[in-house]
């Protein structure tokens, strides 16, 4: 461990002189600028404290030593050089305190900077210092990122700070993972304990962070499972448990790409900016008045984003659409529900408005007028089931079977004409014709009925609205 008498002999310390006071009573642990007299009373243990031409106008120098042996400092620098007395030798001896003077011709700034950087590459107080960092951190499990970056500067002396990007030639050290980069933890300085602790830090963040995308992963297939579940009941219960909000009131908000599916980095936005803008732009007030934090997972052919209140509220539309996420996705927003069967309710009505919003353009789901009723029916867990039902002789088709339901809505929306629902479909007419023939015997359905028509087409939408290939987020395609 440093003592004054090691730092004398450093480039810095030779350009000091001792005065008064023996000068290796007290190992040195840092080297502190004090500008006024209050800084020396709230100066650590074991620091060497150098006093600007400032702090010494209001300075009595007998009671600055003891005040430093009160306090347990190693010793005193005085601006330039300094005379003594026989008070200064006494009270400087009995207080165990080093008393220094400066050159006159170096700057306080290159004295603090040269003592401080011997200090810290001392091997003792660098193994010290790391240790009790590293223990500190290893103290805090379950701690937030933002309290492991203070608590690790408190403990080191620099400003630790996790970024996205390191800048070139910046203090930075990787947070990773499972082995992949997630960004940085940043400082500044030369400080080799500041260099240790910080990749006990970025290790302490990558953990953190895995964790929490584990936590959220968690939730996200709880919902899902929530969402497509035909047991409402079960399906809750175990949502409740993986720590989805299911109680209280929901808006669910889901945001389609009509092009190609909403990618990852739009997905990594939203999910980003989801608590800090949607409840502000959808009227729930702001994000603190959630009940928990906003929920956003892929689902069929977008994202959806549910944020939970405790009271019921009424959700507005965004003017303009999805606000920072480009101009080519629809948004639709569902009304204000309660409960798990609220939940589910929402995102469909959500889903139902984003599939009549315009790229750029956001729709509310009590401004669809008569689409709503669609939407509605396909909300229904008995609607679903009936339709599904219904459809369930399609299953016995083989290959045909995954483009039945799209190719028998095709067709009934385009009031039975094969030509249209060829254009739609991207097919030739004759082979339309041939998958309508074998659809409507496999259903032993008379499509000229009316009733039968409607029947089926309403089915069609009900399903194709709610169902996605099984282990997919992909809706079922009809190609």
């Amino acid at each position: 461990m440093r003592r004054v008498s090691d730092l004398l002999r450093t480039p810095a310390g030779r350009r000091l002189t001792l005065v008064a006071g023996p000068w290796d009573a007290r190992e040195v642990d840092s080297v502190v600028l004090v500008d006024e007299m209050r800084e020396l009373a709230a100066a650590a243990p074991g620091a060497l404290a150098i006093l600007s031409r400032h702090a010494m106008r209001s300075c009595d120098v007998a009671g600055a030593l003891r005040l430093a042996g009160g306090r347990g400092l190693a010793g005193i620098v005085l601006p330039g050089p300094s005379g003594t007395s026989p008070e200064m030798v006494e009270v400087a001896r009995r207080e165990r305190v080093a008393l220094l003077a400066g050159a006159s011709d170096h700057s306080l700034s290159d004295t603090v900077l040269g003592l401080s950087a011997a200090v810290r590459a001392d091997p003792g107080l660098l193994l010290r210092r790391t240790r009790e960092a590293i223990d500190g951190l290893g103290a805090m499990e379950g701690a937030g990122e933002d309290d492991i970056l203070r608590a690790a500067s408190a403990s080191v002396g620099v400003a630790y700070q996790a970024s996205g990007l390191a800048a070139p030639g910046a203090n930075a050290t990787v947070i990773r993972i499972g082995g992949r980069p997630d960004g940085y933890v940043c400082w500044d300085g030369e400080d080799p304990a500041a260099a240790i602790v910080a990749q006990v830090v970025a290790t302490t963040l990558g953990r953190v962070r895995a964790a929490a995308r584990e936590t959220e992963a968690a939730r996200e297939r709880a919902l899902l499972a929530l969402l497509g579940a035909r047991d409402g009941g079960a399906a809750a219960r175990r949502a409740r448990h993986a720590g989805v909000p299911v109680e209280g009131w929901h808006v669910a908000v889901f945001l389609r790409d009509p092009a190609a599916g909403v990618a990852d980095a739009v997905l990594r936005e939203v999910r980003r900016t989801a608590g800090a803008t949607l409840p502000g732009l959808l009227g729930l007030g702001e994000a603190t008045d959630l009940a928990a934090p906003p929920l956003v997972t892929r689902w069929q052919d977008g994202v959806l984003v549910v944020l939970t209140t405790d009271e019921r509220t009424t959700a507005r539309a965004p003017a303009e659409g999805p606000p920072g996420l480009g101009t080519d996705l629809g948004a639709g927003v569902g009304t204000c529900q309660a409960g798990p069967d609220g939940l589910r309710r929402t995102a469909s009505q959500a889903r139902a408005a984003a599939a009549r919003a315009e790229a750029g353009q956001a729709v509310a789901f009590d401004r669809l007028g008569v689409h709503a009723l669609l939407a509605e029916l396909g909300g229904s867990e008995s609607a679903l089931m009936a339709a599904r039902d219904l459809l369930a002789p399609l299953e016995r088709l083989g290959a045909l079977s995954a483009h039945a339901v799209p190719t028998l809505k095709a067709y009934l929306d385009c009031w039975g004409s094969r030509t249209r629902a060829a254009e739609l479909l991207s097919l030739h007419p004759n082979a339309v014709a041939h998958r309508i023939r074998r659809i409507a015997e496999t259903l032993d359905a008379d499509l000229s009925d009316p009733q039968t028509r409607f029947a089926l087409q309403l089915a069609c939408h009900v399903v194709l609205d709610h169902d996605c290939l099984p282990g997919t987020t992909t809706p079922i395609t009809s190609s």
